[in-house]
């Protein structure tokens, strides 16, 4: 609880080396990419989230993808699954060589290090150490707008840093070249002595993306539903083709993807799969859960039947062999307007 609240009144530092890294590249890199994955395309020197889908319209992978130059991409996918991210993506390539031209698809998984900082004072703390002719205003909203990337330094490390934070709070992803982790490292923590810098585990930062409705690859996302069930049409574009479309489309929505605030015991907070009751109809299940730190009570994230899925509907969670109140709220509780992560300095 200490840690998330760190990140909400502070700055926290989250180690996240662990995410699968490729590199794809070529002629054939942005023909590729657009009709292999859902979403549209980034600009150059954007950021965007988008979906890889099964051959039955579900989620296969989820990519954070960051466009370095016209035919140059950095996707990054969840941790321990590089091998099966990389052979799809080998394969999907191959299959279309033909029709797109070359594209080589490089695993830099274990060449790139990450560290995620997050935080209202995060601004200050990289403020501290980046190296540029005008270092008042590198990290402000003009230069480093929200998902946007540059190249920066930090003291002696060059970094690709990103402006993303998967906690909801104004924050960076610093990925480093591998060998200079350690040096960076010791860098941050002696910039963020005196604004509070605290070191953060994943279970806060799971606790705080359920306050912003992200859903998390292997509970919300996978292959038993599909980017429209999971309620992301904001990250589909159905204007163009790509694998699983029109499955997609075909399966409709089955069960609906939500947010929910949970008056649950004060000992014990939902973990995931706890199932969800309409009196005495189980009607979904939690797929994540936790404590929310500002809202100070249990918060869960789950599917429900379409027509309950609704701001307003109040149900009941088993935990610990009972029921308890529970109320669907809207998308984001936290923050909803997004002013917090676009917070200008």
């Amino acid at each position: 609880m200490e840690e998330a609240r760190a990140i909400r009144e502070g700055v926290g530092l989250i180690e996240a080396t662990a995410f699968t890294k490729h590199l794809v590249r070529g002629p054939g890199a942005t023909a590729f990419l657009d009709w292999f994955t859902c979403n549209k395309l980034p600009a150059q020197g954007r950021i965007n989230l988008t979906y890889a889908l099964t051959a039955t319209g579900t989620v296969r992978t989820e990519y954070t993808i960051m466009r370095l130059a016209e035919q140059e991409y950095y996707l990054i996918s969840a941790g321990a699954w590089t091998e099966y991210d990389g052979d799809y993506l080998r394969k999907a390539a191959e299959d279309k060589l033909a029709e797109f031209g070359w594209i080589d698809i490089h695993d830099v998984t274990t060449q790139w290090g990450v560290f995620a900082v997050a935080g209202p004072k995060s601004r200050d703390l990289l403020g501290r150490l980046v190296k540029d002719a005008t270092p008042e205003t590198v990290l402000s909203n003009a230069r480093f707008p929200w998902l946007s990337l540059r190249n920066i330094e930090l003291g002696m490390c060059p970094v690709r840093a990103a402006r993303v934070a998967y906690t909801g709070e104004l924050g960076w992803e610093l990925h480093h070249p591998i060998e200079m982790q350690n040096y960076l490292f010791d860098q941050l923590m002696a910039a963020g002595e005196d604004v509070g810098l605290k070191l953060v585990g994943a279970r806060a930062q799971n606790w705080l993306r359920q306050e912003k409705s992200y859903r998390a690859f292997g509970n919300e996302l996978g292959r038993d539903a599909t980017p429209l069930e999971a309620d992301l049409p904001r990250f589909v574009d159905m204007s163009k083709e790509f694998p699983g479309k029109a499955e997609m489309a075909a399966t409709g929505i089955r069960a609906k993807c939500c947010t929910l605030l949970i008056d649950g015991p004060e000992d014990a907070d939902p973990w995931g799969r706890e199932a969800l009751y309409l009196g005495d109809t189980k009607v979904g299940r939690l797929t994540s859960g936790g404590y929310s730190v500002a809202f100070g009570k249990s918060i869960g994230m789950g599917y429900l039947r379409p027509d309950l899925a609704a701001e307003g509907t109040r149900l009941k969670v088993r935990m610990l062999n009972q029921l308890w109140d529970a109320v669907v709220t809207c998308d984001s509780p936290y923050d909803p307007k997004n002013a917090t992560i676009r917070k200008d300095g």
